[in-house]
């Protein structure tokens, strides 16, 4: 009886550490999926701004040439408000739409493959002309970075706490 609860337990043990697996798996997998592209925005006269996008954001609208995103939570030297930001394909713009506009020029930020109906937006840094929010005109940098979506870090302590649980029922049966 002994040998077939050992063996019973060892089972369960697989078991146990191949669903750990597949938690593991799939949160990698999402992660790649669910990436948050963090824009940070620095030009003239200490102006800085920062908003967040996904890797594969859906437009309000426009195409390859000239897209845009209607109402975007955007911090804008301390103080988050509502804007229209445009994204262009060329370096030069054609000038600040207003007060409630935010304009990023460089098809450097951005790619948009034939087949696709969304951009893809890069990570990096980059330099831009004529980014504003009711200021000046200027060369502004644009830093993107890539940060994990909450639920794949989620997914991933999840996984982990899987894996701690079978070890800790390990050392005790």
């Amino acid at each position: 009886m002994s040998r077939n609860k050992g063996s019973r337990n060892a089972i369960l043990r697989r078991i146990g550490l191949a669903f750990a697996l597949v938690v593991l798996l799939a949160g990698a997998s999402s992660a790649y999926g669910d990436t948050i592209l963090n824009y940070q925005i620095s030009g003239p006269d200490s102006f800085s701004a920062s908003f967040t996008l996904p890797q594969n954001p859906t437009p309000s609208g426009g195409n390859e040439l000239a897209f845009y995103f209607a109402s975007l939570p955007v911090d804008v030297n301390g103080t988050w408000t509502n804007l229209k930001v445009t994204f262009y394909s060329a370096l030069f713009g054609g000038g600040i739409l207003g007060s409630h506009t935010f304009d990023l020029y460089g098809r450097q930020l951005f790619s948009w493959a034939d087949s696709s109906s969304t951009p893809t937006m890069d990570s990096g840094t980059f330099d831009t002309i004529g980014a504003a929010s009711g200021s000046d005109r200027g060369l502004y940098k644009v830093t993107v970075r890539a940060v994990p979506e909450p639920a794949s870090l989620i997914l991933l302590g999840t996984g982990l706490l899987t894996l701690f649980g079978v070890r800790l029922r390990r050392r005790f049966a």
